[in-house]
């Protein structure tokens, strides 16, 4: 995977420059390459950057100062996204008010993913009306609570496993449920007794609990900047909507609430509108606290 994490920072050479005739040097990753379900950390570098901002698929990206000189930020490939090419286009400005833009081509690239076939009770893969009310509703919150996340960044480096034990199920396994193919595993099943205490990956704020018919006693925090973790089929709440947690304060105790065959955590990551592997978090993420801790540039 270093490949994809890896930067080359090469000079962007403007497309055009704002209030300036003669821009200044400016450094950026002139391409990406991200596999499905992945993350990239993006680095910009200039000769006094006072800001950065970004567009990438139709959303603002949060560029965030990260010393010395630089501003960084991330971007997530949804497990499901269409291979090909698409275009980061980058404005920064520096302290005496030059702009200087530049683009990134991101280029998604498929990835191949295991498949598991298991069965669950009728009463989960039959569907009665007032099930599919419940669905509903679950969805609807859902919806809901990744609809306006925090401009600021709540979250640094490094994330953390919210319980100790290993997976039992992986990011993106493609499922068959009593014989049917249904949608990818979108997050990390982790091995957990009932009872064992799941951690908050990272700082951020409380923005659902709930009991539902899928993902059963579920807590989502906002990190900010469109980045979400959830954590589902839990027993105990600690933790109430609208808190502000820090990583590694509990969240709640594991179960087997919902849709499941055994007692385990569903632990999953969303960034913008990309479903992501949460174990990438662990795995890449370098940045560390801003300069300006609670702002965000861009968003």
């Amino acid at each position: 995977m270093s490949t994809v994490r890896a930067v080359v920072l090469l000079f962007c050479f403007s497309a055009s420059a704002v209030h300036a005739t003669d821009p200044f040097a400016l450094s950026c990753p002139a391409r990406l390459r991200i596999p499905q379900g992945e993350i990239v950390e993006i680095k910009v570098y200039g000769e006094g950057v006072s800001s950065v901002e970004a567009r990438w698929a139709e959303r603002n990206l949060p560029f965030y100062p990260v010393p010395p000189g630089s501003f960084a930020t991330i971007i997530g490939v949804d497990l499901e996204a269409k291979p090909g090419a698409s275009k980061i286009t980058i404005t920064a400005a520096n302290d005496t008010g030059r702009q200087r833009r530049a683009q990134t081509i991101v280029q998604t690239l498929s990835k191949s993913f295991r498949e598991e076939s298991f069965k669950v009770a009728p009463g989960f893969d039959q569907l009665s009306p007032q099930s599919l009310e419940l669905i509903r509703i679950e969805r609807a919150d859902f919806a809901l609570a990744f609809s306006t996340s925090a401009a600021e960044r709540f979250w640094e480096g490094p994330f953390i496993r919210p319980v100790p034990q290993e997976s039992s199920s992986s990011f993106g396994y493609r499922r068959i449920i009593n014989g049917k193919p249904r949608a990818p595993h979108t997050g990390a099943d982790l091995r957990a007794p009932v009872g064992t205490e799941v951690l908050a990956a990272n700082h951020g704020r409380v923005v659902l609990t709930g009991d539902y018919f899928f993902a059963g006693k579920s807590v989502v925090l906002d990190h900010g900047g469109g980045l979400y973790t959830m954590y589902f089929h839990l027993s105990e709440f600690k933790v109430d909507a609208g808190a502000m947690v820090r990583r590694g304060d509990v969240l709640a105790l594991s179960g087997m609430s919902g849709r499941v065959t055994g007692p385990h955590l569903h632990w999953a990551a969303r960034l913008g509108n990309a479903r992501i592997d949460p174990m990438e978090l662990i795995q890449k993420i370098s940045i560390g606290q801003s300069q300006q801790p609670g702002s965000a540039i861009g968003n």
